[in-house]
C-alpha cells in the first residue's frame, strides 16, 4: 500500500477557503446594505405610529400633521433622505403613514 503525504495541499486549501470566504462576502454586501435600509424606513414609520398613538392618548385626537409631532413629541424628520406620506382622514382615525427611501 503506497502512503501519500498530503500536508503540502494544506496550505492551498486553507487560502482556497479564504478566498470563497471572502468573495462570498463582497457579493453580499450590497443585499445586507439594501436590507438594512429598507429596515430603516421600517422603524422610521413604526416611531412616527408609536407617537401618533401617543399624542391620541394624551390628547384625545391623532396628529393633524408631521410637524405637530416634530414640534411635540420630539420626532426628528430627514426630509434629505426619506419621502414620508401622511394622510389624516378624521382626528379620531389613526392615520395612514409610510416611509420610502428616496432614489429607490
Amino acid at each position: 500500500m503506497i502512503k501519500r503525504d498530503f500536508s503540502g495541499w494544506i496550505p492551498f486549501l486553507f487560502i482556497a477557503v479564504m478566498v470563497i470566504i471572502a468573495l462570498y462576502s463582497v457579493l453580499t454586501m450590497d443585499k445586507v446594505v439594501s436590507w438594512n435600509s429598507d429596515a430603516q424606513a421600517a422603524r422610521i414609520k413604526e416611531a412616527i405610529e408609536m407617537a401618533c398613538v401617543q399624542c391620541y392618548a394624551i390628547e384625545g385626537s391623532y396628529p393633524p400633521d408631521l410637524e405637530y409631532l416634530r414640534d411635540n413629541y420630539g420626532i426628528v424628520l430627514d426630509h434629505d433622505r426619506y419621502y414620508y406620506y401622511y394622510e389624516v382622514f378624521a382626528s379620531n382615525v389613526m392615520p395612514v403613514v409610510e416611509v420610502y427611501e428616496k432614489g429607490s
